[in-house]
């Protein structure tokens, strides 16, 4: 007996649904195979960072990779991708890495990428008024992301020992150079001594300060004897070191 044309119909388009998926994940399959995975550029973009900072401890480097929009479609690269670093671009923090096929249909994009540093650097330990002269105990240690602090911050509690602050600050904040001054140690008008080293030999004269300064200050200074004005560099014992031209 013949098939009814009605059931004939039916088993063509029974066979028709059944291979539309494997026809349809086929050709999705060939399509895919076109384009540069998302994923194997991500992944390129990261390797390059984490080898442009093979110096930092694997422990206090976090590289995080973003999202590349869904939309993108770029050829499969013939040859390995290449990973470069923009002109003038940061290495830390928000930042980007561009991401390139030198192959025979070349492309470039720009990945965004985070890198967290982290490393022990001074801050805080209560908060301080301004004006206050630090000392150890007011200092300690603690773990910051580096990506997240102003340029200046310190790694040595010793070296803020007797600096002093310029404002307000509170517990457990970093400190940079932007928030101390050193210690005035001469005042204008003060007596100083004047002092001039060369070839080991070293002289010294009275003289008057022109000028308040601390610790590294270049001031004038008056020479009590010649009545000279000079310009000399104080030190942190209160003397102002001078050339030989200033007797």
């Amino acid at each position: 007996m013949k098939p009814r044309p009605i059931m004939r119909y039916s088993l063509l388009l029974l066979s028709a649904v059944l291979l539309l998926p494997f026809s349809s994940a086929e050709t999705a399959s060939r399509e895919a195979a076109q384009y540069q995975s998302h994923e194997s550029i991500l992944s390129v973009a990261k390797s390059f960072m984490k080898k442009y900072n093979r110096d930092v401890d694997s422990k206090s480097i976090e590289i995080e990779t973003g999202r590349l929009d869904a939309r993108l479609h770029l050829h499969q690269c013939d040859q390995e991708l290449e990973a470069f670093l923009p002109s003038g671009g940061r290495t830390m923090g928000n930042m980007t890495v561009g991401v390139r096929c030198p192959g025979s249909k070349p492309w470039s994009l720009y990945v965004p990428v985070t890198v967290k540093v982290f490393d022990e650097v001074v801050v805080t330990t209560q908060a301080l008024p301004r004006n206050t002269l630090l000392q150890r105990s007011h200092l300690k240690l603690a773990r910051r992301n580096l990506a997240k602090l102003p340029q200046g911050y310190f790694m040595d509690p010793a070296k803020l020992v007797g600096m002093k602050l310029k404002r307000n600050l509170g517990a457990g904040l970093p400190l940079t150079h932007t928030m101390i001054k050193a210690q005035t140690v001469i005042k204008r008008g003060q007596q100083v001594m004047l002092v001039s080293r060369s070839q080991g030999l070293s002289v010294h004269m009275q003289g008057k300060a022109m000028a308040s300064g601390a610790a590294g200050d270049l001031i004038k200074v008056k020479n009590l004897s010649s009545k000279r004005i000079v310009e000399g560099t104080v030190t942190s014992a209160g003397e102002v070191l001078v050339g030989g031209s200033a007797w």
